[in-house]
């Protein structure tokens, strides 16, 4: 695959006062915003930029977006909330979790044809990863 554009690149961070113009321009009805996260990432290394955030929160009437949420720790995405982020866009922790879980029960079954059993497991892992990002979503589970 292709790598990610870095995310602290000069210029791939929103900036507000370009934000609010597209918003008012265009009207939308929300913004996904770059304040330090890419897509795909496979770990959970990402740091929000807090103070970005927090002015385009303030300068935008429509609610924000973040995408590559997958990198975040738990306590940057309870963050991410309280800083103003409305909906959170989680894709490859549940791919993750979920081919993951597939690999390990045909590794233990390689004589396994029927997808009903492999993909119950797959389902089940990402159903548990799910829970996760739910908890760790409320900002009330936020660690100081």
């Amino acid at each position: 695959g292709q790598a990610a554009p870095d995310a602290h690149a000069p210029g791939a961070r929103t900036d507000p006062d370009r934000a609010r113009a597209f918003v008012a321009d265009s009207g939308v009805d929300a913004l996904a915003v770059a304040v330090g996260t890419t897509h795909a990432m496979t770990t959970r290394t990402a740091a929000l930029d807090h103070a970005l955030l927090g002015r385009l929160a303030a300068a935008l009437d429509v609610p924000l977006v973040l995408h590559g949420s997958s990198g975040l720790p738990d306590d940057e995405l309870a963050a991410a909330v309280t800083g103003g982020i409305a909906k959170v866009n989680v894709g490859t922790a549940l791919n993750i979790a979920m081919t993951g879980a597939i690999r390990e029960f045909l590794t233990a079954h390689p004589a396994a044809v029927d997808s009903r059993g492999y993909l119950t497991v797959g389902r089940e892992a990402m159903t548990r990863a799910v829970t996760a990002v739910i908890g760790a979503l409320d900002p009330a589970s936020a660690r100081s």
